[in-house]
């Protein structure tokens, strides 16, 4: 992609994919000029740990980091989705039933290398899970 980036659009394209029209996370707020981004994901049934329980799987928190991370370093460096090279998680409590906010920051926007720091709130505004994704920002 060359020009300025055209936010809005490009989470439009990247909502059409299967995976990600399941999670229908919604763009809230960004910063391209600082390639930071929130999200919120509306809470869904099909997002729980176990059908009588409290909480959202580890699975779904890691997949919104790992997105938001990406969504970051793209707004950031104008350029489209990049690969994971690695991605940490941690789980610091179990998120309760209802949406989720979720943070990234670029951290590095490099040549090659790209790295996106990420929080997830719960809807009690609860810290739940922390992400560092790395990405390869030479194959955008």
């Amino acid at each position: 992609m060359t020009g300025k980036i055209d936010v809005e659009r490009l989470w439009r394209g990247w909502q059409r994919g299967p995976f990600n029209e399941f999670l229908a996370m919604e763009l809230d707020t960004w910063d391209a000029a600082k390639g930071e981004v929130t999200f919120r994901l509306p809470f869904k049934h099909g997002y729980k740990r176990t059908a009588h329980e409290e909480g959202y799987h580890g699975g779904v928190l890691a997949s919104v980091i790992d997105i938001a991370g990406d969504f970051a370093l793209a707004i950031k460096t104008d350029k489209l989705g990049f690969p994971t090279i690695d991605l940490r998680v941690d789980f610091l409590r179990m998120a309760g039933d209802g949406d989720l906010t979720i943070t990234a920051r670029t951290v590095k926007a490099g040549r090659t290398i790209g790295v996106a720091d990420i929080e997830v709130t719960d809807a009690r505004d609860r810290l739940c899970a922390v992400g560092r994704g790395t990405y390869a920002t030479s194959a955008g």
